[in-house]
């Protein structure tokens, strides 16, 4: 057998010893905490089981197929038209983002586009965004469940979306730069002994595992860069819905802020970037709310 030069070595022990850290799950309010949501549609339960049950890319492939049976809603139809359409937002929402490794291990025999949940998340949020609009206008709902629809679903819902995308950018074991940092004792013994398990795999077997560190580098350096896209565009918009549904209420602002992954550090450079100082927006920079 041909000797491995170093770097693939090294590389290849990366692969095999990669752990992807779970992202965190807090639990999100359903769409059944108000009474008119609480009956769900066969297609709903469809899109809930492949959720609980962790078929993952069935569950991308039903949402983006449920996406083109919904109706048209107006402010006229919003009370009857949205139930369906909010549980579908908090189905997706409690989506997971795929790692590498999950991406691989969820269902392997389907073959989806492995930009799907990032997709369909984005896509739900582009719908939480007209759907607040809607029912702020329409006065076929009444205050009180506009504020719960808002307030305890939708607002939630998008938070949570970016807060996974934001904590999703996946540290790529595949690349080795001469910045890296050295690797202590343990790690370097850790190392040595994968090398030798490599030592003893057939040639064909050691390119399958080659082609399959090329792909994971592909896939993780191109998802870094989709989140970190879909991260600028939906705090931007996110940010400029709080604006408008908590005029000059800092404190309710900063909740959400805090809901979506920020830190209360982050804010003022986050307002910068996204509304910057307006009329509008001059609360922010004080940030208090006014009596």
């Amino acid at each position: 057998m041909n000797t491995l030069p170093p770097l693939y070595i090294f590389v290849v022990c990366l692969f095999i010893g990669a752990a992807n850290a779970a992202d965190p799950n807090p639990m999100l309010e359903s769409p059944a905490c108000i009474d008119s949501y609480r009956q769900t549609s066969p297609a709903v339960r469809e899109l809930s089981s492949s959720l609980r049950n962790k078929l993952f890319k069935s569950f991308y492939e039903k949402a983006k197929k449920h996406t083109h049976t919904f109706k048209v809603t107006t402010r006229d139809n919003v009370d009857t038209e949205l139930r369906e359409k909010i549980w579908h937002c908090y189905l997706v929402a409690l989506g997971p983002t795929f790692s590498f490794n999950t991406y691989k291990q969820t269902e392997p025999e389907i073959n989806i586009d492995d930009m799907s949940n990032i997709n369909q998340k984005s896509k739900v949020c582009l719908f939480m965004e007209k759907y607040i609009r809607l029912v702020r206008k329409t006065d076929k709902i009444r205050e009180p469940e506009k504020k719960r629809i808002i307030t305890r679903l939708l607002l939630p819902y998008y938070a949570h979306i970016l807060r996974q995308f934001k904590s999703a950018h996946e540290t790529n074991p595949f690349r080795i730069t001469e910045d890296e940092p050295q690797q202590g004792g343990l790690a370097h013994r850790s190392a040595e002994e994968q090398v030798k398990k490599l030592r003893h795999l057939k040639m064909e077997d050691l390119r399958k595992l080659m082609n399959e560190v090329a792909t994971g580098e592909s896939f993780i350096n191109t998802r870094n860069q989709v989140f970190e896209d879909e991260v600028k565009e939906l705090e931007k918009t996110f940010m400029e819905i709080l604006v408008s549904v908590f005029p000059s209420n800092y404190a309710n602002m900063e909740e959400f802020l805090l809901k979506a992954g920020y830190s209360k550090e982050d804010i003022p450079d986050l307002i910068d970037r996204t509304v910057g100082r307006n009329s509008k927006t001059d609360f922010l920079y004080k940030g208090k709310t006014p009596f």
